[in-house]
């Protein structure tokens, strides 16, 4: 469970999630997980209206899908207009630095 969703036991959350997976096999794998919690707005993108339950679930489920190494999967937690929490797994990539 995460720390900012201790106190909320009632609450259902709107979060979105955004994915980049190398393997065709996990990449459909992690899709068939989040189309069981919310829907595809994008190709690596759904939005999820969820409960803390099914949250704490799906996060289980989707970070046993991923290759921490290569694999990225990012959640972004709605709460109102200006507060975003944020809660990922997998790679950073660096920027290509091009001098001329």
């Amino acid at each position: 469970m995460t720390y900012y969703m201790e106190n909320y036991d009632n609450r259902r959350y709107v979060i979105l999630i955004i994915y980049d997976i190398v393997d065709n096999k996990r990449r459909l794998n992690m899709v068939r997980c989040l189309e069981k919690y919310g829907i595809r707005v994008q190709k690596s993108a759904f939005e999820v209206y969820i409960s803390k339950k099914k949250y704490e679930r799906l996060e289980i489920e989707a970070a046993g899908i991923i290759d921490k190494a290569t694999d990225s999967l990012r959640i972004y937690f709605l709460y109102n207009r200006t507060a975003v929490r944020t809660w990922g797994i997998g790679c950073c990539k660096e920027e290509d630095v091009i001098i001329l």
